[in-house]
């Protein structure tokens, strides 16, 4: 089940290692640098990654009275300047809160924000467009010793410059790489701010290239083949064989961006006959999946849960979903969650111990995790005792509160029992 956003497979394909990416952050760590008194200070940033720069953005933490009285300028290695701030925030204080750079920093961003003319002191709350476009260092190259300049146009107030830091994207192919037996799989890709496009898959068997395609041609219908998300943290590659035919099928896991949604795997069967690998879809929504040898024959399930859940009675953070288990044969995916009852049985009484927790509560919906344990009793073959604990959660009113955007009451029990069979819960 999912409760609370809490979810039953954590996919964290919206976390990247900045370490991997060719998107990093730079930064100056805690400073204590003195702005004088009707002069100027810069300070450095050398950037030791190459290539061609695809966006940069500019985070600082500048503590002054007076923030009418400073100039911000960014210099690129190649000397080109770029105009941040011309002594805007007039009487207001500071650029950015906290100590060092561990608070809220102002961002001066050319990709989205409104113009540093609009904003306040100590402009920490969203992203700015700077004075000039950060845009155009696009091209340049990254490698080489950056500066930020801050320059004091009056006299009788000193400040400090505290912390300064530079996210730069970088224009390069990236690559991702598992090897596996015969088998090597490759992601080639590439990024600018955790977001990938230029997508191409590439699987060898034996050095033999038999897969080489963009993603658009291979990908599912409606999926986006330009603005993904991947797990930079970790290859988004596996090579496992799911269906014990001796011959590992090669799984992409993509992921579409957005608050919740959505992931999904694009899973390549080698086919000895044709030498070819032809491609299944496990669409996985905002569940996300884990591989799970669940009866131990050495052939893994795909663990997620119904993602048709979400939303279906409640707001995603009161939202529940049963288990859903996938098995690869004959080329396709069977859902075989039945075959499971014990996971089926365990994610009942979770849902069930979290009803009785949270009904008390008024702030809670509880209607989500109610609808999962109904489904959950339908899937262990027992919709008498799922229809008798949702009567008991009628009666005591429990589906009468929440948002009115999802029915209440007696219409919940109808919604409910059309959307048990329209899913093939309830024959």
């Amino acid at each position: 089940m999912r409760w609370l956003a809490f979810p039953l497979a954590v996919l964290a394909l919206a976390a990247p290692s900045l370490a991997r990416a060719a998107t990093r952050t730079y930064s100056t760590r805690a400073l204590h640098q003195v702005i004088p008194d009707g002069g100027s200070v810069e300070r450095g940033i050398v950037v030791r990654d190459r290539g061609p720069i695809s966006r940069v953005a500019v985070s600082v933490r500048i503590q002054h009275p007076a923030d009418g009285e400073l100039t911000l300028s960014l210099i690129s290695p190649a000397g080109r300047t770029i105009l941040l701030s011309a002594r805007r925030g007039d009487d207001g204080a500071n650029f950015g809160t906290g100590a060092g750079c561990g608070g809220g920093l102002t961002v001066f961003d050319s990709d989205y924000g409104d113009p540093i003319a609009k904003g306040t002191a100590p402009f920490d709350d969203l992203a700015y467009e700077p004075e000039q476009k950060l845009s155009s260092l696009n091209g340049e190259t990254a490698f080489g010793k950056w500066r930020l300049r801050v320059a004091d146009a009056l006299s009788g107030n000193t400040g400090v410059l505290r912390c300064a830091k530079l996210e730069i994207s970088r224009n390069v192919v990236e690559t991702r790489r598992v090897r596996k037996g015969a088998v090597a799989a490759e992601l080639a890709f590439r990024e600018r701010s955790y977001v990938v496009g230029d997508v191409h898959l590439r699987i060898r068997r034996a050095g033999r290239l038999v897969l080489d395609t963009p993603l658009a041609r291979v990908n599912c219908r409606g999926c986006p083949n330009n603005g993904l998300r991947l797990n930079l943290q970790s290859t988004p590659i596996t090579i496992r064989d799911l269906d014990g035919d001796r011959e590992p099928e090669v799984l992409y896991d993509l992921y579409t961006g957005g608050a919740h949604c959505c992931s999904y795997t694009l899973i390549f069967r080698y086919l000895p006959a044709s030498r070819r690998y032809v491609r299944t879809l496990g669409y996985w929504g905002n569940a996300g999946y884990r591989l799970a040898d669940l009866d131990k024959d050495g052939k893994p399930e795909l663990v997620s849960s119904d993602d048709r859940f979400a939303y279906a009675f409640a707001a995603y953070v009161f939202s529940a979903e049963p288990p859903q288990i996938w098995r690869l044969a004959g080329g396709q995916l069977e859902d075989v969650t039945r075959l499971f009852p014990k996971v089926i049985a365990a994610d009942a009484a979770e849902d069930w111990r979290t009803y009785s927790k949270y009904r008390s509560d008024r702030s809670a919906d509880v209607r989500g995790v109610i609808a999962a344990y109904v489904a959950d009793q339908f899937l262990l073959g027992r919709p008498e005792e799922g229809w008798r604990r949702l009567d008991l959660a009628y009666r005591r009113g429990d589906l009468s509160r929440g948002d009115d955007i999802w029915p209440r009451g007696k219409a919940y029990l109808k919604a409910l029992r059309q959307f048990l069979v329209a899913n093939g819960y309830s024959p």
